[in-house]
């Protein structure tokens, strides 16, 4: 597993979470900026009061120095290790190593990388081109805590040499790739035929920005069943062990939502049987939780 990717575009200062949705991209060359002081402290508040899902929420703290940086980068020579210049690494932080604390840390961390798109300044999530030991090393620990994943922040270069370099990695790892809704969603039942044309703007709204969402390797690893009624309810599936991926997919929802007026919430069922007997999914696949 290595760095998550999106969609490049450039950006200023922007309004909205769905914005940051849609210009987010990963960034691998870094201007020679760092990020006022003012600027950090913002992001690390922003981290310690955002909406978590679990009891023992993440810590996020940061490591600031492109030498400290590039120590804790520099694992890698493919393309996920090619991360370079970045000033400062935003280091996620868990109670414990379990599958729930590390969806908890894509939820939380996910919303500070958009807080900071929002905010004109650069990422690049990493869960695996780093050395742990290194940014352990660098950070202050609670008992038991576990380093399990890193973003590198700072400003973009934009000189044209860095933006062919972040141009080409995108096309080599299919970041501009996305699976369409309708292979994505299925309405009641796992498999039954969903279509956008069909339902509610709002929540195609909000299942247009759960398919931005980054993932591992671009994997897209995500699957939501629609079920209707009253009571609108999005039940979120992974095809693969992917936890963080599905608390970045789950941030992504929750914000949209709360922006288009949705008075809703996760309930985690992470690995639920009842969930998968619900919905008929088959074997292999693993319930994360429902949104109402």
């Amino acid at each position: 597993m290595a760095d998550l990717d999106g969609q490049p575009v450039g950006v200023e200062m922007l309004e909205t979470f769905r914005e940051a949705i849609r210009f987010r991209h990963s960034t691998r060359r870094y201007a020679d900026r760092s990020v006022p002081d003012d600027g950090l402290a913002h992001l690390l508040e922003f981290a310690a009061q955002a909406p978590h899902l679990t009891d023992v929420p993440p810590r996020v703290t940061l490591i600031s120095g492109r030498e400290q940086v590039g120590q804790i980068l520099a694992r890698y020579i493919g393309v996920y290790g090619l991360v370079q210049g970045a000033p400062h690494l935003l280091v996620g932080l868990i109670p414990e190593d379990s599958d729930r604390a590390r969806l908890d840390l894509g939820y939380v961390l996910e919303q500070v990388v958009l807080e900071a798109t929002r905010r004109d300044l650069s990422t690049c999530w990493m869960t695996g081109s780093y050395h742990p030991e290194r940014a352990a090393d660098r950070v202050e620990r609670r008992p038991g805590e576990v380093i399990a994943a890193t973003v590198a922040l700072g400003y973009a270069r934009e000189d044209r040499l860095a933006r062919l370099h972040d141009s080409t990695i995108r096309r080599l790892v299919a970041a501009h790739r996305r699976r369409p809704l309708e292979e994505i969603v299925f309405a009641g039942k796992w498999g039954a035929p969903w279509s956008p044309t069909r339902a509610d703007p709002a929540l195609v709204e909000v299942l247009e920005c759960a398919r931005l969402a980054p993932s591992a390797e671009n994997r897209q690893p995500w699957r939501f069943v629609v079920e209707g009624g009253a009571k609108l309810r999005l039940h979120l599936f992974l095809t693969g062990p992917s936890p963080i991926d599905a608390g970045i997919v789950m941030a992504h929802v929750a914000l949209a939502g709360a922006e288009l007026g949705w008075d809703g919430h996760w309930v985690l069922h992470w690995q639920d049987p009842a969930l998968l007997e619900m919905v008929s999914a088959p074997p292999g696949i693993i319930p994360v939780g429902t949104f109402s």
